[in-house]
């Protein structure tokens, strides 16, 4: 009797850790994307035309869509050309499938890539939108994630050698409360560059991130861009600079103040830069959120001629 009523309270251990274990997530298929679109005036000549500032072009509409399985999944992003919705086409901008291995230690991802894991922060110099090929990212330890991208052409145009030789080497530390490291080296077949920066959180509300960029390591006078930027969090305002410098090749430097301030759902933020060209330019703007899902934004700059416009903005 004794065997038995041991045997029934094991069964029943059991069957309560098994009940307690968190079941494998259901696979998920989500949507999402955005329309922004907007008009813009110049007084250079005169004309008022359709135009998204954010994106650059007439009208950006984007769709998203994402499925997960576990440790795999796939991706997809549509969106219209930089030409606009009137005269471009609809694109595949990303096409990929991924997958975490060996217990999220190792992630690849193939196809038409969607990786920003390796680009610096400011300027998301080093970034893999776009690209197609084969990403692999090894993270032996949750502070670092190291890897490679072999990019990967559609036909058979590009040998084993040439395909390696124009790899992409990258590395990113992150120090608990210091902040986060990377360097990210382009091999490159005509030309290649490396991307290094270091995003600073050491100091509460203290935005930091110094970043370089050598654009070409083959050239005696490679041409070397260096970025800076800050900005520190005064309860609802903020102030910042962006300073930036080209050495070697060429010379030059550029500096730009901001500030913003934020009133429940309003944003203003304003704007002036100065390089050593002598060129100047000042921007304004104020943003609206109009709901959880759209904003709208009016601005105006100056650059030797006015420019006024607005963007809307609606996520789904």
């Amino acid at each position: 009797m004794k065997k038995l009523i041991v045997l029934l309270l094991a069964l029943a251990v059991t069957a309560g850790a098994f009940a307690q274990a968190a079941p494998a997530p259901a696979p998920a298929l989500t949507f999402s994307g955005y329309l922004n679109t907007g008009f813009q005036y110049t007084s250079s000549d005169g004309y008022v035309y359709l135009w998204n500032a954010d994106a650059g072009n007439m009208t950006r509409v984007r769709w998203n869509m994402a499925y997960t399985n576990g440790d795999f999944g796939v991706n997809f992003r549509i969106q219209n050309s930089d030409v606009g919705v009137t005269t471009g086409t609809q694109l595949f901008t990303q096409a990929l499938v991924w997958g975490n291995l060996f217990g999220n230690m190792a992630t690849f991802k193939a196809g038409k890539l969607n990786d920003y894991t390796w680009a610096t922060p400011y300027s998301s110099w080093g970034n893999f939108d776009g690209k197609t090929g084969l990403q692999v990212q090894v993270k032996p330890t949750s502070a670092l994630n190291v890897g490679f991208f072999v990019p990967l052409a559609a036909t058979k145009s590009v040998t084993v050698a040439d395909t390696f030789a124009d790899a992409s080497l990258a590395a990113k530390f992150t120090v608990k409360d210091v902040g986060t490291f990377l360097a990210n080296l382009d091999l490159g077949t005509t030309a290649n560059a490396v991307y290094a920066s270091a995003n600073v959180t050491a100091v509460k509300d203290l935005t930091l991130m110094l970043e370089a960029k050598v654009a070409d390591l083959t050239a005696v006078d490679a041409n070397t861009t260096l970025r800076q930027y800050a900005s520190y969090a005064l309860g609802d305002a903020s102030v910042g600079v962006y300073v930036e410098e080209t050495l070697l090749a060429s010379f030059g430097w550029a500096v730009c103040p901001e500030a913003t301030y934020t009133m429940g759902k309003t944003e203003l933020g304003a704007s002036f830069w100065y390089d050593s060209t002598d060129y100047y330019s000042a921007d304004a703007y104020a943003k609206f959120t109009l709901g959880a899902k759209s904003a709208a934004k009016v601005y105006a700059g100056y650059d030797g001629g006015v420019t006024l416009g607005t963007n809307f903005l609606y996520s789904f």
